[in-house]
């Protein structure tokens, strides 16, 4: 088996000071597709729902894009995260890295 890196980002589509999607999650994850797509990086998307507490103590639900990217990649995972947490005014977005044991079958 291999070792190889795995980076999963997490982000949602509600504006961080409205509350409301400025983008739907379609409109995101055609986006992120067609960067991965331009720039020929392994991936793959899933919608998701999440929660938060919010800074104003209101329990939030939204709709989610989850990106998985395995594998080496010459993508900066977090530049991609911060011009997606941008993109979507997003107080933030959650990038996870972990280190995984693959095999191609």
């Amino acid at each position: 088996m291999k070792e190889t890196i795995e980076y999963e980002i997490y982000i949602g589509c509600r504006d961080s000071k409205t509350l409301n999607e400025v983008a739907g999650l379609k409109e995101l994850r055609d986006m992120v597709v067609s960067y991965f797509d331009r720039n020929k990086v392994d991936f793959s998307v899933v919608n998701a729902t999440g929660g938060y507490l919010h800074d104003d103590g209101v329990f939030v639900m939204e709709d989610t894009l989850w990106i998985t990217i395995i594998g080496d990649s010459a993508t900066d995972i977090t530049g991609l995260a911060e011009r997606l947490a941008m993109f979507m005014n997003q107080e933030s977005a959650l990038v996870v890295r972990n280190c995984v044991k693959s095999r191609i079958m």
